[in-house]
């Protein structure tokens, strides 16, 4: 792809993106395209519709996001030296990972994660291709779970996907809560008070094997 091109890929996504967080799914490929300065020529020569649009637009967020958290865990394990307690820095790291990767600070990136929420949950199909993409950021969360734990001598007691699942779940709720109740407790003050139990909760001394 030509440098000249991929300006014009990327000027079409961050438009997109603007649209898609004021118009929802419903936004047309002239607002993109009006949005962006360019013509539905333009559009084509990068994207067939708007969905494909929309989708490429999830996995550069998601990737870039996975990028940065990753970084973050990073420097919560590289400083924790010798915890007194496993559960702790691995709930450090937990807090540290969706606090990143999820955007919680990001109002249009959690409007434009709704969308797709929503559109899944109406049409079967684009749940599927939602799945796709969904299932690499669980592995890559999956992966991070399962070394923050051996970090800290710790072993989940239910397999790492569904204790990625969990924090996921507590990582949707407090985000929603944030918007929806701006009065109540923030992302991260319902993320400090929820994380630790449930990692707590579904974790325990790792068994070390001995030879035979």
């Amino acid at each position: 792809m030509t440098r000249r091109r991929q300006q014009t890929r990327d000027r079409l996504m961050q438009a997109g993106f603007e649209v898609f967080v004021e118009r929802g799914l419903s936004a047309s490929i002239e607002e993109i395209c009006e949005r962006a300065g360019y013509t539905r020529g333009a559009f084509y020569s990068n994207f067939r519709t708007t969905e494909e649009l929309f989708f490429g637009l999830y996995e550069r967020l998601s990737t870039t996001a996975l990028a940065r958290a990753g970084e973050a865990v990073s420097d919560v394990l590289g400083s924790a030296g010798r915890p007194r307690r496993g559960g702790d820095v691995v709930g450090a790291a937990v807090e540290a990972f969706l606090s990143v990767a999820m955007s919680p600070d990001d109002r249009s990136w959690w409007l434009l994660s709704s969308e797709y929420a929503l559109q899944a949950a109406r049409d079967p199909q684009f749940a599927q291709r939602m799945s796709v993409l969904r299932k690499r950021i669980q592995a890559e969360l999956d992966r991070f779970i399962v070394s923050a734990l051996d970090r800290a001598g710790l072993a989940a007691r239910v397999p790492p996907s569904t204790l990625s699942r969990a924090l996921a779940a507590v990582h949707a709720g407090a985000l929603a809560q944030s918007f929806e109740d701006p009065d109540g407790p923030g992302y991260q003050e319902l993320l400090r008070l929820t994380v630790p139990f449930v990692v707590r909760g579904l974790t325990g001394p790792a068994t070390r094997r001995t030879g035979a």
